[in-house]
């Protein structure tokens, strides 16, 4: 098992790779049909100017697991995470999600599940104290926010406790 950066790749692989890479990731096509243009009009620019990476497993020659994320200063985002059936409840998980927060520089990276998806990452979740932000429903499902930095969880929480005391 090798962990790969798809930004160290050299050109040929690296086309390679991130063919390979969508071509798993296309299921997102379903619940974002602009999911082909996202992914090579925003996910591999940003691997190629430094602001995202796609970090892979792999076994042999089968992707094992992926995340595509986007590091910037404003936000610190894991877009896409996946862990090849065959290799689940082997810790692989675990690992690529360390290996992502080591690279946004967070445990409580900027994610959004679908909303019908969340018991499948509700380990995840819990594992790592991932707070619920709010809820979207701006493509074909609805899909709930978690870690979103621009919303203050605990102050709004005491806002609901004591709504008529000035935090």
């Amino acid at each position: 098992m090798e962990k790969y950066n798809l930004s160290n790749l050299e050109r040929k692989n690296f086309s390679r790779a991130a063919n390979q890479i969508y071509e798993i990731t296309d299921y997102n096509h379903s619940q974002y049909p602009e999911y082909y243009k996202w992914f090579y009009g925003k996910s591999l620019p940003r691997v190629l100017n430094g602001t995202g990476e796609i970090m892979f497993y792999l076994d042999a020659f089968t992707i094992v697991g992926l995340t595509i994320l986007k590091s910037t200063d404003e936000e610190k985002k894991m877009c896409t995470f996946m862990i090849n059936e065959e290799y689940r409840k082997r810790g692989f998980a675990h690992a690529l999600l360390e290996d992502a927060f080591t690279y946004l520089d967070t445990e409580k990276p900027l994610v959004t599940i679908p909303e019908f998806r969340l018991e499948e990452f509700s380990k995840i979740i819990d594992s790592y104290g991932w707070v619920s932000s709010r809820e979207i429903d701006d493509y074909n499902t609805k899909e709930i926010i978690f870690n979103d930095p621009s919303i203050n969880v605990e102050k709004d929480l005491k806002k609901l406790q004591y709504p008529n005391k000035s935090i």
